[in-house]
């Protein structure tokens, strides 16, 4: 069963999420989705290829983050599973968009972040997470909101002084600033308007949901409910890993809040939220002691999932 394979530690259980992102990504070759927020080479094939290679990428490396913190009880392979289904759950995901793109820069935010957990004065590692910050709204305006993290983070675990809330808003403001010179030079300030950075990058309604996409929704909502109780109660080995999660759990409520930022386009908004959710999710089925239930719960996650894909 998965669950109990993807609690491995061995690094051969990376190549598993590679063959199981390749199989729930056969109906991407049989879909005719549309989105506003697509980045394309011109080339479906080439489109669906570099997406999946993205999202691979993406789910590796959050695993490798979340095991590097301790964020998950006992390393496993959990947070690159849940991350892979949460990224392939619909249709409309199997697209090269934006939201995609910026999130494989907000997981390098996240790991420069959490380094700098206990260290004062690293001002070279603070800049760079505020300059990824703004590379990654820059690609997803949206994404803007996450600086947020950045100060609170810096208030949580440690002592700040004034240059410690500068230096990552000095890099936050020079990808906006370069880009503002080079719209000054090349096109015309007077047009620049924040709505025109501000739509959606999914045209999707409820309406357009299947019953087995509502059944996985419901699911999986109810898992999330469940997983957020789970990390309330449970206690933690230590005071780092109880912060680091408490962050996460923050990064969770922020990318809530993109969606006022999105034009409410829910989907745009699921992916924004896929990293903190994977991580959240994957501690759930890491403490649960009852693995038969764990296995049950994402077996049908899994199968109103791919039944969504025909329905």
């Amino acid at each position: 069963m998965l669950i109990k394979v993807f609690k491995s530690n061995q690094k051969i259980i990376n190549v598993l999420t590679v063959l199981l992102l390749l199989l729930l990504w056969i109906p991407a070759f049989f879909s005719n989705t549309v989105s506003l927020g697509l980045v394309s080479t011109g080339l479906r094939w080439l489109d669906l290829f570099l997406m999946m290679c993205l999202v691979i990428c993406q789910a590796v490396y959050l695993n490798f983050v979340v095991s590097t913190y301790k964020l998950v009880k006992d390393n496993s392979h959990l947070t690159s599973l849940i991350y892979a289904i949460l990224n392939s759950c619909f249709l409309w995901f199997f697209e090269l968009n934006v939201v995609v793109l910026s999130n494989t820069v907000v997981l390098l935010v996240l790991y420069q972040l959490f380094r700098l957990y206990g260290i004062k004065n690293q001002f070279s590692i603070s800049f760079g997470v505020g300059l990824l910050l703004g590379i990654a709204g820059l690609i997803y305006t949206p994404m803007f909101i996450y600086f947020i993290l950045v100060w609170v983070f810096l208030a949580y675990t440690s002592t700040p002084s004034w240059r410690d809330f500068m230096v990552p808003l000095i890099g936050f403001c020079t990808p906006l600033v370069y880009y503002l010179v080079y719209k000054f030079i090349f096109d015309d300030l007077s047009t620049l308007s924040i709505n025109e950075y501000l739509n959606q990058t999914f045209i999707v309604s409820w309406e357009s949901f299947n019953s087995s996409n509502w059944f996985f929704f419901i699911g999986l909502l109810i898992v999330l409910v469940l997983a957020l109780f789970n990390l309330f109660v449970t206690s933690r080995s230590g005071v780092k890993t109880s912060r680091l999660l408490v962050m996460v759990l923050l990064m969770f409520i922020l990318g809530l809040g993109s969606l006022f930022l999105n034009r409410y386009d829910f989907l745009a908004t699921f992916l924004v939220i896929s990293i903190p959710v994977a991580i959240i999710i994957a501690n759930f089925f890491q403490n649960m002691k009852k693995v038969w239930l764990a296995e049950i719960l994402f077996l049908y996650l899994l199968v109103t999932m791919v039944m969504g894909y025909f329905s």
